[in-house]
């Protein structure tokens, strides 16, 4: 592994879908109009009231509309430089970007377990029982299948942890399916 490609692995998740960009458009849509309201408002009305009753308006509704927009519209990808032991992330919102790095110790193992009842959840492990957490996934299949794919390329071992207090190391070279 002398090449820096080969040390690094890029996790890239899907774009959103139609509906929850339309979601997104109208999260979006109610801030400015609440923005646009409470501006309206206090060019109209001069009252000490009437502006302290406004900015709670657009700190309650504007704000959670403004952060439910980030949360329908937002992808996350990961890239993790395992001789460096770091891992990147970036959340993107159209053309902007916001990015963060973990400095990490060494990976131990990779585990999948159930997040709660509707999904599954992916977690990278490392040194001092520490994790970081990745993904979650509708079903057990698409879980175990990115952990296992995830595990293999940092060559570290796998644990399935779906279920509560029987938790199961996977080996990797008979896993055709779970």
């Amino acid at each position: 592994m002398n090449n820096k490609e080969e040390s690094i692995v890029s996790v890239f998740e899907a774009k959103r879908s139609w509906y929850e960009l339309v979601i997104a458009a109208v999260f979006f849509s109610v801030t400015i109009a609440v923005v646009i309201f409470v501006i309206f408002i206090n060019y109209n009305i001069h009252s000490l009231l009437t502006f302290i009753t406004s900015m709670r308006i657009l700190a309650l509704i504007g704000v959670m509309s403004f952060v439910a927009g980030l949360k329908f519209s937002q992808v996350r990808n990961l890239q993790i430089d395992f001789h460096k032991n770091l891992i990147t992330t970036r959340y993107v919102v159209g053309p902007f970007s916001y990015k963060t790095e973990s400095k990490v110790t060494e990976f131990e193992y990779v585990s999948f377990f159930k997040a709660n009842n509707t999904c599954f959840g992916t977690n990278l492990w490392y040194v001092k029982n520490r994790h970081f957490e990745m993904y979650e996934f509708e079903t057990k299949e698409r879980a175990y299948q990115f952990s296992l794919d995830l595990s293999t390329k940092l060559k570290i071992d796998l644990l399935d942890a779906t279920e509560k207090g029987n938790f199961k190391w996977i080996e990797k070279e008979n896993s055709n399916s779970i």
